[in-house]
């Protein structure tokens, strides 16, 4: 019985996959209670390993089978809020302005994407019912406010003016504007291809008379020296068989790259010749150019392929031309498999590597209509296009199934192609799945998979890349299957060197763009695997034209060239024994991974020349007669060279005596030499008896082996015969070759110290012949620098002649072929007599080493480095290897030389690079100045111009030898339109420099005019808060919120109001403050105030909306919502970390024990430097410093113990002078002590690979270390790797005690360009990591992604990973584990950084949010995160641009209450690092503002762990650090003392006037006055009255103290009752005291009359002087 496969089984059963039921669509169509058990009976009976799939495993396999045959899956469509009656789409009528159709009646009911039949594709459906979202790489917002979409809209004829109008007439009523959209009628096809449809429109469009199809476009993405030589297409020491061998290139074939565009500037690609080595030349105006011609599809808003010489934005279409093509520049080395053939460069993708499907059919239709054009731009051999190569297909898609039966667009393109001869070539893909789409799934491509080479030649271990997709495709349920079978063929695909792309570095339009030279990059890939069989067809085109086959002679092309090819490649690929046959094709073997096998090249040839390499033939038998067969080249006794690849050629002698017919060619190649001079010559077979290629014209390849040096007498012996039809051999034809060596060493000069003047460059060579020494520097022409001959080299030995050793002949007879010398003497060895000069030979141990040098003149060169590079052309024609060497050369008199790093201008807006402004916007212009001479330079002056007149200037004091120096220059463009604008150093020419014309850089800028009328905007970052003591709001305090409100347009904005609004729980939004401005100016701004009191900490959510009189551009700008944090934490004051010139903070570093315990970590150099910090954040520089050597990584984490644990990335110099790389921990103290260092990660060269973006994190006694690990050389291949590395160590006392897992993730694409390191973390029990990696899933497009991932210290590798964001940069990783649950803080930028956003995560340890915790905040120009651990929550600081500039926010995550509070803006500046002392409560932050490094404190309101006492609230409250708050008590109490100085003085002063009154007194008679009655008083003191005092006769009758606090007491009574007096309580016992007795009278007793103050006398005193009021008193 026919046996069904499992899931078409299911399918019919109406039964769902396994997978599936884990999916909530199948459980909410299940069937209820026994749901589980069916699941059980379905895992356990049918064995279906659901256990193994992970998590993202299942959503993929969900998202695969989206749509499947059951239409329940499908929304039905609705017209008019009715289900839509069903579509004819069979029109019985043709519009008279039609066209007949391109393809056949009723094909669209196969379309691959139409589950349900209706003529609408599946994926447009779900968007239509709101289940998906456009994919469209031009998408935008239609007028029904959703994301338009990129459609294909098919007919039943070719589509004529009245569809075109019908079709625009509907798009146009939903809003389609024609500007900037695609629009665009097939020519090979019945459709209209366009995009930016609205998706109110779809239904409408489906509806149109003549539509049988709306097919959404595909989202395209492209599919990423020894790969030519593995595949026998270069000969090789391996394989020496090969089709290059033959003397074929593809000459002649016109190979079309539709890519993203190709930098045919790259000297792979430009000339056959490779003689040029201008890289600014036009393709077309290089005499033998192999760029004849293209067309760029990819243009905003244009409609089809223009024609043009497209760039490459991306690299990979240079790349895939360099592997079809490339001739491998003038080395030869990374030479692509066509080198003969030239280049159509067709650009269907955009820089960023994608695109929609749009530009792919533009492109291919360009292809199909340039198949026969005759070039302009080349030659007579150039015409036309023969070959196709496409290494992209359709994006992985979340809807449906990936794999096609060949019916999209695109793929019915591709057969269109093949009608009109074209041979197309297209990739299978890269998701390691049963996966073939667009091109690839087209009936007549060539559909290749990605072979692993191992980077070896040797075939035996090739293998399938598991990455690789396979086949079969889906049926497309034609009577053909061979249709079905992708991959056709495989071909190398891993790590293949080829041609690099240069980036455009150019921020303004029209800068300068950089150009490709000599340089190369590896990729891996079907993209790869693609073009290699794009060459190997045009060379089997040549081959086919050559011969003059039948299929090349085609008067009108069709599929017979593409079908020839074919079946070509299906019987000469190696399908090995062992391999499953899935299916056969013209009784070839076919597999679903390998196709028909590996690609061979020899055995291409083998079968189009009807003949091979058969090796092992046993050769030719005796008798042997005749001489019926020729050798051609190598000349005979003509030279040949170690290491060279030659080939062996002849023909039949067809006038040999009874040669008869010839069926058979064996050839055989051998190599004598002696070891030494008393051991005999032995013989080694290079290749035995086989059969060459060809049989009239023959040819076999090989290549000499490389010997030791001590082997002498080498020579090379070639033999043939010929076999006739009757089985006679002809006698061998031999041809002996003599055997030489072409190398050179460079000894000199050394490269390690200066040199000056002329220098001598020397070393040693090995030739033949002849030497000539050729030298260059960089990149410039090659020159001769010496000759050497052997004095004996002749025309006659280039063209081959006999050395014989002896004079005489064996019969005594003169030797004719003596020639006074043997062949060794060509080789620069002396020869010698032997035999009493009877034998001629060279002398033993010599080896032909002879010295070489040359003077150069290094004053016709600016001082600086170079490269110096020589090499060697022998008198064969044989060039050595090149050799180099980097030398500085300083000649001149220390001098500065000034010059611009950037190429081009970048304008910026607050830190974001502009390309174009409003009138009146204030602008920086920016460049970073270098000084490359060996002296300063002082005082240079630099302006900046605007079409030649001076805006601004600027004057660096000084610019050490080596320094970068960034230059920030302020425009404020007044006049719109294009404007120049310049940067000149030095204008006046006063510094002398080396070089002075590279002081000027411009650029030219657009300047937009404001649009005429008021347009009011509150700005992203506009809104601020503040008290009068801190820009943090504190709860029950007064606060402040700002808005800066702009005016966008030209027009003055009259009476400006405004409101605030507060959002309430459960009530929602509630007025709160109002404000207004009379006035704000067009182009200008103000600042809106709104007052307001915080009723406890948290976040607020405020609502700020503008109005003003009158009309307004754009009111989606008025009103802005802003969350503000309220916080019990107070900002102190900016103290200036004064650096050195030139250096930069790198870490600040909270201790935590004492005050002035922190540090600060800077930078400069590469010399990391450390700082003491005191109580008031002024710097003390340590006498020590962490690394010299510093490769750009630090990471610290401080612990309770007072020590912080450092690890960093540092360089150092190893073994042969090589710079080595490794990472490094320590820890230091407070007072700058570093442990020894103890390197964790074995040294790697720099050449090698690098580690970068480490991480630590510290867990009582263990610590782990994190970060990437990139090794260019990964287990001795060439596999260029990154992984991921883990180390752990429990109080590691040295670098034994670290446990390493060297690769915890695989193989990512990591940038070693992006800084950003890991971050890693302790949980529970696993590490969680964030780290980043290149995506190009999903879209397509190459971006930058953050992944997450868990696994245990000693899991070998980790295979939890999920990828959590996208186009990410400055991930943050904070864990807190709580009753053994980890809850991860998870923090990064991600989008553009124009518009980007700060994103957060309250997760668990399978990254799913908790709580709704997430938040994402627009925060433009994010360049730096830093987060830390309070007890009151996380604190986060984070930098973004605001309308002010760059601007410092603050934010807090609180995971006990549940919610993130983003953001307070509290300084203006860009953010640096961030640490917190738990003991304090306080948190310092750098940051680098108003031009220079500040360093702020956020200090807590109470919750210390220190004692706090009155002074710390007191401080805490001020928002002062430590030191400036004893500064603050000292000034107190020093004000305190002097105004008890001041007060004792005036007692003092008192004291003395008094006793000078008594001193007019009788000495006998006295005024006695009780002393303590009256006190000095001030004006503000208590008044005294009348009845306060009272005179006493003497002291000795003075009252008890106690008594006199009575009299006090009782006159503060008094006073009490006095008006306008303060009052004094006293109480009741002193009030119900006794009455003081009545004091007799001892002298006169008197009343003032002023005052009325009593007064006692002594008898005889006859005046006196009151001493209350000083009124005089006469008795």
């Amino acid at each position: 019985m026919a046996i069904t496969h499992f899931s078409e089984y299911m399918d019919r059963l109406q039964l769902y996959r396994s997978v599936l039921w884990l999916s909530m669509r199948a459980m909410k169509t299940s069937i209820g209670k026994i749901t589980p058990l069916v699941i059980a009976m379905m895992v356990f009976s049918l064995d279906i390993p659901v256990g193994n799939y992970g998590e993202g495993e299942i959503n993929e396999l969900v998202a695969e089978e989206y749509v499947i045959e059951n239409e329940g899956w499908l929304d039905p469509l609705y017209c008019d809020g009715e289900i839509c009656p069903e579509k004819d789409r069979e029109p019985d009528f043709t519009p008279l302005d039609a066209g007949p159709p391109e393809l056949d009646f009723g094909w669209w009911y196969e379309f691959w994407s139409d589950s349900d039949s209706n003529g609408f594709d599946d994926r447009l459906q779900l968007i239509l019912s709101g289940q998906r979202e456009s994919v469209s790489k031009t998408s935008i917002i239609g007028d029904d406010g959703r994301y338009t979409v990129a459609i294909i809209v098919h007919y039943a004829w070719h589509p004529g003016e009245s569809d075109i109008s019908a079709l625009k007439a509907v798009i146009e009523s939903h809003g389609w504007d024609e500007a900037g959209a695609w629009f665009m009628v097939a020519k090979y096809l019945d459709a209209i291809v366009l995009d930016h449809v609205p998706v109110s429109s779809l239904i409408d469009i489906w509806n149109l008379e003549g539509v049988v199809l709306l097919e959404e476009q595909a989202v395209i993405a492209p599919y990423l020296d020894k790969a030519t030589k593995g595949s026998k297409v270069r000969a090789s020491g391996t394989y020496t068989d090969s089709i290059r061998g033959l003397g074929f290139d593809g000459s002649g074939q016109v190979i079309a790259v539709l890519d993203t565009g190709v930098d045919n500037e790259h000297y792979s690609l430009d000339d056959f010749s490779d003689e040029n080595n201008d890289n600014t030349e036009e393709a077309s105006k290089i005499p033998d150019n192999k760029w004849v011609g293209g067309c760029d599809s990819t243009g905003v808003g244009q409609s089809g392929c223009n024609d043009e010489d497209p760039d490459d934005g991306d690299g990979h279409g240079t790349h895939v031309a360099g592997i079809a093509l490339g001739t491998g520049d003038s080395s030869r080395i990374n030479q692509g498999y066509a080198t003969g053939s030239y280049l159509v460069d067709v650009k269907v993708m955009q820089d960023y590597g994608g695109g929609n499907s749009q530009s792919i059919i533009a492109g291919l239709e360009w292809v199909i209509t340039n198949r026969d054009t005759a070039w302009s731009a080349g030659n007579d051999s150039s015409r036309g296009i023969q070959v196709v190569s496409m290494s992209f297909g359709r994006a992985s898609s979340a809807v449906g199934d990936s794999n096609e039966d060949g019916s999209s667009a695109e793929a019915v393109l591709v057969n269109r192609a093949t009608e009109n001869g074209l041979v197309c070539v297209a990739a299978i893909g890269n998701d390691g799945a049963n996966n073939v789409n667009s091109v690839g799934s087209a009936d007549t491509a060539i559909t290749v998979g990605w072979l692993d080479d191992k980077n070896t030649i040797n075939r035996d271990d090739d293998q399938i890349s598991s990455n690789s997709n396979y086949g079969p495709r889906v049926s497309d349920d034609d009577s053909e299957s061979w249709d079905e079978m992708k991959p056709w063929v495989v071909a190398p695909g891993s790590n293949i060197n080829s041609a690099q792309h240069a980036e455009s570095s150019g921020i303004i339009p029209g800068s300068e763009v950089n150009r490709a030279s000599d340089e190369y990059t590896q990729k891996s890939g079907s993209s790869m695997s693609t073009p290699a069989v794009a060459g190997l067809v045009a060379i089997m085109l040549e081959i086919g034209e050559e011969r003059n086959m039948a299929f090349m002679d085609e008067d009108v092309p069709g599929t017979e060239r593409y079908e020839a090819i074919r079946s070509i490649l299906a019987s000469s690929s190696e399908f090995r024994t062992g391999w499953q046959i899935d299916s056969t094709f013209q009784d070839n073997s076919w597999n679903e991974k390998y196709g028909f096998g590996i690609i061979d090249g020899a055995a291409v040839a083998t079968e189009m020349f009807g003949g091979g390499f058969v090796n092992e033939t046993g050769g030719p038998v005796p008798p042997q007669e005749g001489h019926w067969v020729e050798i051609e080249s190598p000349r005979k006794y003509s030279w040949l060279v170690e290491g060279e690849t030659y080939n062996l050629r002849g023909h039949i002698n067809e006038h040999g005596e009874d040669n008869g017919t010839i069926e058979q060619i064996a050839v055989k190649i051998e190599m004598e030499y002696r070891e030494s001079k008393n051991k005999p010559i032995q013989r080694m077979s290079i290749m035995n008896w086989s059969n060459p290629i060809g049989l009239t014209n023959w040819t076999a390849p090989f290549e000499v082996p490389d010997l030791p040096d001590d082997y002498a007498e080498l020579e090379i012996t070639g033999m043939v015969a010929a076999r006739n039809d009757i089985g006679r051999w002809s006698n061998t034809t031999e041809f002996e070759f003599p055997v030489g060596r072409v190398n050179l060493t460079l000894e000199g000069p050394s490269g390690v110290s200066e040199i000056e003047g002329s220098v001598e460059v020397y070393g040693e060579f090995q030739s033949i012949g002849n030497a000539t020494i050729q030298w260059k520097i960089d990149g410039g022409e090659w020159q001769d620098g010496a000759n050497y001959g052997d004095g004996l080299w002749g025309e006659e030995d280039l063209l081959g002649q006999r050395h014989s050793q002896s004079p005489e002949d064996g019969d005594g007879k003169s030797d004719p072929d003596f020639r006074g010398h043997v062949y060794c003497e060509h080789l620069f060895q002396r020869g010698v007599w032997e035999q009493n000069g009877e034998v001629r030979k060279c002398q033993e141990g010599d080896e032909g080493w002879t010295s070489w040098s040359f003077d150069w003149d290094t004053t016709q060169f600016k001082d600086g480095e170079y490269i110096l590079s020589v090499r060697m052309v022998s008198a064969v024609g044989v060039i050595s290897q090149e050799l180099y060497r980097r030398v500085k050369i300083d000649n001149i008199e220390p001098m500065p030389d000034l010059l611009f790093v950037s190429k081009s201008i970048s304008v910026q807006e607050y830190g974001i690079p502009m390309q174009s402004a409003y009138v009146n916007t204030f602008l920086e212009v920016r460049a970073t100045i270098r000084n490359t001479g060996d002296l300063a330079a002082k005082d240079v002056g630099v302006t900046l111009e605007e079409w030649g007149e001076r805006r601004d200037e600027y004057l660096i004091g000084n610019i050490d030898s080596g320094e970068f120096v960034n230059v920030v220059l302020y425009w404020n463009p007044s006049v719109s339109g294009e404007s120049l604008i310049s940067i000149v150093m030095d204008p006046l020419n006063t510094i002398e420099e080396l070089d002075d014309g590279n002081n000027q850089l411009s650029g030219i800028f657009t300047v937009d005019p404001r649009p005429p009328g008021v347009d009011l905007a509150i700005r992203e970052g506009s809104i601020s808060a503040m008290t009068v003591s801190s820009p943090i709001p504190r709860p029950d305090e007064s606060a402040v919120i700002e808005v800066r409100v702009d005016n966008l347009g030209s027009q003055d904005a009259q009476s400006v109001y405004g409101t605030m609004e507060i959002k309430v729980e459960g009530r929602g939004w509630e007025l709160a403050s109002n404000s207004s401005v009379p006035l704000i100016m067009g182009g200008s701004y103000s600042t809106m105030s709104f007052p307001y009191i915080p009723n406890q900490t948290g976040p607020l959510e405020i609502r700020l909306k503008v109005n003003h009189e009158g009309s307004e551009n754009d009111w989606s700008d008025n009103e802005r919502e802003r969350t503000i944090l309220v916080d019990s934490t107070t900002l102190t004051g900016a103290r200036d970390a004064n650096l050195n010139p030139g250096e930069s903070p790198v870490e600040i570093v909270r201790l935590g024990q004492d005050d002035g315990d922190d540090l600060l970590i800077s930078e400069k150099d590469g010399t990391l430097h450390m700082y003491k910090l005191s109580p008031s954040n002024t710097l003390i520089e340590c006498n020590n410093v962490i690394e010299e050597r510093w490769s750009g990584d630090l990471s610290v984490v401080t612990t309770e113990d007072g020590f912080a644990h450092v690890v960093w990335t540092r360089r150092y110099m190893g073994p042969d002078w090589f710079l080595m790389q490794t990472v490094s921990y320590s820890t230091v103290d407070s007072s700058c002590r570093l442990s020894p260092p103890q390197d964790l990660m074995p040294g790697i060269p720099l050449s090698d690979g690098k580690y970068w973006g480490v991480d630590i994190d510290v867990l009582d006694s263990e610590i782990i270390v994190s970060g990437y690990h990139r090794d260019v050389f990964t287990g001795g291949t060439l596999d260029d790797v990154t992984d991921i590395f883990l180390l752990y160590a429990q109080s590691p006392q040295s670098s034994l005690d670290w446990y390493l897992n060297p690769s915890i993730i695989h193989d990512i694409d990591a940038d070693p360009n992006h800084k950003d390191p890991v971050a890693v973390e302790f949980g529970y029990d696993q590490i969680h990591i964030l780290y980043q990696t290149v995506r190009n899933d999903t879209t397509g497009e190459k971006r930058l992604g953050t992944w997450y991932t868990h696994g245990e210290i000693d899991q070998e590798t980790w295979s939890y990973r999920k990828a959590v964001g996208d186009y990410t940069a400055r991930p943050e990783l904070t864990v807190i584990t709580e009753d053994k649950m980890d809850w991860l803080i998870s923090l990064w930028r991600e989008g553009d950084p124009q518009e980007s956003e700060i994103v957060s995560f309250v997760t668990d340890s399978s990254f799913v949010t908790q709580g709704g915790m997430e938040v994402r905040m627009p925060a433009r120009g994010l360049s730096e995160i830093e987060v830390v651990e309070s007890d009151r929550g996380i604190q986060v600081f984070f930098d973004r641009v605001g309308p002010f500039g760059p601007q410092v926010e603050y934010g807090m995550i609180d995971i006990e209450e549940g919610w993130i509070g983003f953001s307070d803006t509290v300084v203006r500046g860009q953010m640096n690092c961030a640490d917190r002392s738990d003991d304090s409560s306080e948190t310092s932050i750098v940051v680098f503002s108003s031009g220079r490094w500040q360093i702020r404190t956020l200090i807590d309101d109470g919750g210390s762990k220190r004692d706090s006492d009155l002074f710390d609230q007191l401080r805490s409250s001020l928002g002062l650090d430590q030191e400036s708050f004893d500064i603050l008590l000292i000034g107190v109490a020093l004000s305190i003392l002097i105004l008890g100085i001041v007060t004792l003085a005036g007692v003092s002063a008192q004291g003395l006037r008094w006793a000078g009154r008594r001193s007019t007194v009788n000495k006998d008679d006295t005024v006695v006055m009780e002393d303590d009655v009256i006190d000095l008083l001030d004006d503000s003191d208590l008044k005294v009255g009348p009845l306060e005092v009272e005179i006493i006769d003497s002291a000795d009758n003075l009252e008890p103290s106690n008594i006199r606090k009575e009299r006090r007491s009782r006159r503060a009574f008094e006073q009490d009752e006095a008006p306008y007096e303060d009052k004094v309580v006293v109480s009741e016992d002193i009030m119900n005291g006794p009455i003081l007795p009545e004091i007799p009278a001892t002298g006169s007793q008197i009343s003032c009359s002023e005052c009325g103050s009593r007064i006692v006398t002594s008898p005889g005193v006859t005046s006196t002087k009151c001493p209350v009021c000083g009124t005089r008193v006469d008795l």
